[in-house]
């Protein structure tokens, strides 16, 4: 089975967006993994989660592992260890069970390197191939987690291991893999490490330009549409933000606006809307929806990348790129 076994084979935005999801859930998100953690270490199944009479058999880490890393990868890996995947009333009558669980697994995992996570994910589904039932079950859930637009969890680094399983399962047939098979490609372009796709556009003076010449220390792409409310949204936050700006005075940034629609004349009318530091332009070959070189589940989309049109971060949310832009400007010490 073909997975991503390489870590530096992705930008560090990999990891920097996806710790970030967890610190901006923190309150929630993880302080379920810290707590998670502690029960699997310390109650064993003395005191596992319960549902009428049914109860996760969680897992024991051993005492060697002391860091939350270390802790996270045995996790990532024997998480599932005593659970029954042959007992398919843990899908049936107690469903509730299993979906915590995978709740807790998906909060604690990211804290793990993303090649363990990556292996994590294959044994799980591999534990679950032994059983059609299980395998759909476990497969759909990590499918919503990972895809969905609701999910706070949503990421495709953990999506493609997923769907390269669901491709290689015995439990799926031909029809049933035709859906993964089609979406892999799509979710596989313009990854975090991977070049970028080149972007042809046409600038508000009608001159023709593309991305490779824009040049800046780092690149802001925004997909958006003139006549979007949550395009307008994110406008004012990318506007207002102190970090952003800051980014753009010290001219280590700018921002691309791209327009992938075909109403050239609403985007001409449209165009003095958005912000003279921005480079604003329109995909005049409409090569972004018809050849697919950017594959847009929802407008606006951003990436971020770098001087060399490496994506660092794919379809992020303003947060995430101003706490990656903060950690430049003010660097650890």
């Amino acid at each position: 089975m073909k997975l991503i076994k390489e870590k530096n084979s992705l930008s560090r935005g990999v990891d920097f967006l996806i710790r970030k999801k967890l610190q901006k859930y923190s309150s929630l998100l993880v302080l379920c993994g810290l707590i998670a953690v502690s029960v699997i270490i310390f109650n064993g199944c003395k005191q596992p989660r319960t549902s009428e009479s049914r109860t996760f058999p969680v897992i024991t880490i051993p005492p060697m592992y002391i860091t939350m890393q270390a802790q996270a990868e045995y996790v990532a890996i024997h998480y599932w260890d005593n659970f029954n995947f042959n007992d398919t009333t843990w899908v049936g009558s107690f469903e509730s069970v299993t979906e915590q669980a995978i709740v807790e697994y998906i909060s604690i995992i990211p804290y793990a390197q993303y090649n363990v996570i990556c292996l994590g994910i294959q044994e799980l589904l591999d534990k679950a191939d032994i059983n059609p039932v299980m395998y759909t079950y476990f497969s759909s859930r990590l499918e919503y987690y990972f895809s969905d637009p609701a999910s706070t969890f949503r990421t495709d680094e953990y999506y493609v291991p997923v769907l390269e399983h669901m491709i290689a399962s015995k439990s799926l047939d031909e029809p049933r893999k035709a859906r993964p098979n089609t979406i892999l490609p799509l979710v596989n372009k313009n990854r975090p490490g991977m070049q970028a796709a080149n972007i042809n556009f046409t600038g508000v003076s009608g001159a023709k330009s593309q991305l490779t010449n824009v040049k800046s220390d780092y690149i802001l792409v925004i997909f958006y549409n003139f006549d979007c409310e949550d395009c307008n949204v994110v406008k004012k936050l990318i506007e207002e933000s102190k970090v952003i700006n800051e980014m753009q005075k010290q001219r280590k940034l700018a921002i691309l606006a791209i327009y992938p629609g075909a109403n050239m004349e609403g985007w001409k009318v449209s165009s003095p809307q958005i912000p003279v530091s921005w480079i604003n332009g329109y995909d005049h070959d409409e090569e972004i929806v018809k050849e697919g070189t950017y594959v847009l589940r929802s407008i606006p989309t951003l990436y971020l990348m770098d001087k060399e049109y490496m994506v660092i971060m794919k379809e992020p949310s303003v947060e995430y790129v101003e706490f990656y832009f903060d950690s430049i400007l003010n660097p650890p010490e």
